[in-house]
């Protein structure tokens, strides 16, 4: 394990990671994530990074909680194709925005994803720089069929940083809503703690 690096966007993903392994939390995000790949490498020279993180589903058949290795990235950045984990596999559209709506969803569906993220393509990028082996793990935290309670791309800042306290504000109408999606956040989190150590057998 001490090769390998984990690279999650949040507290609640890096804070589900079992005991034994190197965890740095990355930020969400493209220029986040590429920031701290790079200072990661720096620090600590692993040979494997992983980027494991919560994702939205594409996939009307995903669920909340399900856990997907990734076989290929699409992505502005480019296509990838990490290393396959042991779980089921799936395409993922890497973008440096939220996926908010069920309409948006289906585009990205239809071009040939499953699930969404914002880092893994950019961390991808820095891996395949660096020469470093790379692999993607995620669970889902939000349904292709669901349309998020606020869009979330709307409060970030000139670096892509969450404004959380403009959230907080313009959720005030939104509690309920913004309650569930915390708590499938929270499961998915779960989800992929479990999944740790059996899906990295395979470079561990």
């Amino acid at each position: 394990m001490k090769d390998v690096l984990i690279l999650c966007a949040m507290g609640l993903e890096a804070g589900a990671i079992p005991e034994g392994y190197r965890v740095v939390k990355c930020g969400v995000g493209f220029r986040a994530a590429k920031r701290s790949a790079e200072q990661a490498i720096a620090d600590y020279q692993p040979k494997w990074i992983v980027s494991v993180g919560t994702c939205g589903a594409l996939d009307p058949e995903l669920r909340i909680g399900d856990v997907r290795t990734v076989s290929k990235i699409l992505s502005p950045l480019g296509v990838f194709e990490p290393h396959v984990l042991e779980a089921e596999s799936v395409v993922l559209c890497s973008q440096d925005r939220i996926a908010v709506t069920v309409a948006e969803k289906r585009v990205l569906f239809e071009q040939g994803a499953s699930i969404v993220d914002m880092e893994a393509a950019a961390l991808a990028a820095v891996c395949r720089e660096h020469g470093l082996g790379f692999a993607c793990l995620k669970a889902v935290s939000d349904l292709a069929g669901e349309d998020l309670p606020l869009d979330f791309n709307r409060y970030r800042d000139a670096e892509g940083r969450f404004q959380n306290a403009r959230i907080a504000f313009a959720g005030i109408m939104k509690i309920v809503d913004l309650i569930r999606l915390k708590r499938q956040s929270d499961q998915a989190a779960q989800q992929l703690g479990a999944a740790i150590d059996a899906s990295l057998a395979n470079i561990t």
